[in-house]
């Protein structure tokens, strides 16, 4: 059996040499009216510091960070492999729309996919800025390329311009050096301000391999901002370190805890996503689904466990329709004991069936200290659930019935599966094979009757790496 070198949790520490401005302007008032003007040569050259992206991540929400651009660009490749590496997850797109933007906690576009379609989606882009999403271009002139498609904004409604003299007074044209890597870009939405607080971080010459600590560091230094700032906001931001909704434009429907020991972190599969509409073509109701997966073994036996996440929400489409909100959700697992009888279905969790329930608590392991401890309250309504297991075939399934939800709200449903592989059986080592495939159902007024497709994934779970056999969405 081949040997795989595991990968660490943690992508140790970044010793980087940059040039960078980080500029927070707070000149907030009812209405604000000045505008603070930085020139480009007001800058700190060849800083030197030391950071773990365990302190970038330490004291924040974990985001979940929008990718827009093309799966060959060096920094993409980059950034998912330092993401997937310490469990934050991501998504990868060559197209978005004000729909799609609503699941992102933070925006990073690459510099070539900004030159090329940059001007067709320069609506969404704006929306989302204004909408306090963070923004972050990486890849060669990644300042000019996103400022391109955004300066006129900028422009019109930052407290804080950075760029060239127009030769027009005071007034600025937004411009940067060639030669910036990463340009991150924040404004905070202040109620009747005719100016937003803007965050501005510019990085030189830094090499591609550090783009997942610049993207994880924008992200706490605009988490850190908006806590500093401690003023209303005209829109709900995603995934605050503040008393505030953790998507952009929903609400969270529950609480969650989740707590794992023993087991090592194996990686993760998803966000995959489905949509449904209404009559007039507006979004209903979506399905996410990720599963991250971990490992030990013990007494000569492979243990991995699957944490499925599964969100839902039914949205009100501003239509003629009534708004939507979820009915059902089902998740299943087929880990094929029927084919393979060394992959044996060890445990699940929850299981049973229960009704008009706003806690969902659980414990399942494989031995003392090697355990998933999971706690999650509803807060908008409550569920029911009914758990189906045939462990001959080593298939289970959940499903879950809401009552009482809310629209515009997320509802994140975490059951868990644990597969023990048998060495002295056929099929019993690794990697464990199996399907995840996940349902939802939405509706209205008239009934529950509007379904996104399906989403199954069939993976090969090793006991340092996950591959993806094959997506079904």
């Amino acid at each position: 059996m081949n040997k795989r070198v595991k990968k660490s949790p943690v992508i140790g520490t970044f010793n980087m040499v940059k040039t960078r401005y980080m500029v927070l302007a707070l000149v907030v008032t009812a209405v604000i009216t000045a505008m603070l003007v930085i020139l480009p040569r007001v800058h700190y050259h060849g800083s030197v510091g030391t950071y773990s992206i365990e302190e970038l991540l330490s004291g924040v929400p974990i985001p979940t960070v929008c990718i827009v651009g093309y799966a060959t660009n060096p920094y993409i490749g980059n950034l998912t492999t330092g993401l997937g590496r310490v469990g934050v997850p991501y998504t990868v797109t060559i197209g978005i729309s004000n729909q799609s933007i609503v699941r992102c906690s933070i925006l990073v576009i690459s510099s070539d996919w900004l030159e090329n379609l940059g001007n067709r989606y320069r609506g969404v882009i704006i929306n989302a800025m204004q909408r306090g999403l963070p923004m972050v271009a990486v890849g060669p002139d990644a300042g000019n390329s996103l400022l391109m498609v955004v300066g006129n904004f900028i422009t019109s409604k930052a407290a804080l311009i950075v760029g060239i003299p127009t030769g027009n007074g005071k007034q600025l044209r937004p411009e940067l050096p060639v030669n910036v890597v990463a340009l991150g870009i924040a404004v905070i939405p202040i109620r009747n301000a005719t100016r937003y607080p803007t965050i501005w971080e510019v990085y030189v010459n830094t090499p591609l391999t550090n783009i997942t600590y610049i993207v994880l560091s924008i992200w706490k230094n605009h988490n850190n901002a908006l806590i500093k700032t401690n003023l209303p906001l005209y829109a709900l931001v995603p995934s605050l370190a503040m008393n505030t909704a953790k998507a952009l434009f929903q609400q969270s429907g529950s609480s969650l805890s989740v707590n794992i020991q023993g087991f090592n972190y194996v990686g993760y599969v998803g966000w995959y996503a489905t949509n449904t509409y209404d009559w007039y073509g507006n979004l209903a109701g979506q399905q996410a689904l990720r599963v991250d997966f971990y490992y030990t073994t013990a007494n000569n036996y492979y243990f991995f466990l699957n944490l499925v996440k599964h969100d839902i929400t039914g949205f009100n489409p501003h239509d003629l329709s009534p708004p939507f909100t979820p009915c059902q959700a089902n998740e299943a697992i087929n880990g094929y004991t029927s084919i393979w009888p060394g992959q044996v279905l060890f445990d699940s969790a929850p299981t049973g069936a229960s009704s008009n329930q706003v806690t969902i608590s659980y414990q399942i392991g494989v031995g003392s200290g090697v355990y998933v401890a999971v706690s999650e309250t509803i807060t908008q309504g409550s569920v029911d659930w009914n758990y189906l297991s045939f462990p001959a075939e080593g298939q289970d399934e959940l499903t879950w019935t809401f009552n009482n939800p809310s629209t515009e709200t997320t509802y994140t449903l975490v059951p868990a599966d644990i597969f023990q592989l048998n060495p002295n059986l056929s099929g019993g080592y690794p990697p464990l094979y199996e399907t995840i495939n996940s349902t939802a159902l939405f509706g209205n007024f008239f009934g529950c009757f509007n379904s996104p497709s399906p989403i199954s994934v069939t993976v090969d779970v090793y006991p340092t790496s996950v591959a993806v056999i094959s997506t079904n969405t």
